[in-house]
């Protein structure tokens, strides 16, 4: 509404649509990067933004374009990876059945990862495991020994622990992992309900998802 209103007046347009756009972009609130791809899909790629230069426009949509694939509703794209001490099988996203599935990418060089992985698995075993919850997991980086040191000190032997040792996958991409750890949460349909999760809030979602009416 307010873009509708202020598209007449161009300065005001221009202050609006960047405002709008530098808030839903940076907002830790779950669900607005899916405003983020509609302003640029809806405004910068239609030509609106004309204050932009080419390089900051495509910026933008670069930025959109790997967002869009994991907003929350979409179907969760496939991951199928090597698991990690298994030389013969692959572990697939889509193939794990649960009523919740936890999706899990971290590094075992990853200091925060040091401390949220550890969190994860007490609440898996205390509280999630319960409900239905499986995590499956992707190392984003690290040797053999690395990961095998980190899963052995954190005991967490009840998740599927995949890995990428030639570097072919396109779950960076995927689900725009630019740092870790990076949570989503799964539904049974693998339909992304959550993201940018952390231990605090996981148990909260699930419950809430529980009571939504079918």
């Amino acid at each position: 509404v307010l873009l509708r209103k202020s598209k007449g007046t161009k300065d005001m347009f221009h202050y609006t649509l960047w405002w709008i756009t530098r808030y839903v972009e940076n907002s830790k609130v779950m669900g607005m990067d899916e405003v983020f791809v509609y302003l640029v899909e809806n405004y910068y790629m239609k030509g609106d933004a004309t204050w932009l230069t080419t390089d900051e426009l495509n910026r933008y949509i670069d930025r959109a374009m790997k967002k869009a694939p994991n907003v929350i509703g979409n179907l969760a794209p496939e991951i199928k990876l090597p698991l990690f001490g298994d030389k013969h099988e692959d572990g697939s996203l889509q193939g794990v059945k649960a009523k919740y599935t936890l999706l899990v990418f971290y590094a075992p060089s990853c200091g925060h990862c040091r401390e949220e992985m550890p969190a994860i698995d007490s609440l898996y075993r205390s509280v999630l495991k319960a409900k239905g919850v499986k995590i499956f997991s992707v190392t984003t980086e690290g040797d053999p020994t690395a990961i095998k040191d980190f899963v052995t000190r954190y005991k967490l032997t009840e998740w599927t622990t995949t890995w990428d040792p030639e570097h072919k996958g396109d779950w960076r991409a995927k689900y725009d992992v630019y740092s870790t750890p990076t949570i989503y949460l799964l539904d049974e349909k693998k339909i992304i309900r959550g993201k940018r999760l952390d231990h605090s809030n996981i148990a909260a979602l699930v419950d809430m998802l529980d009571k939504k009416p079918k």
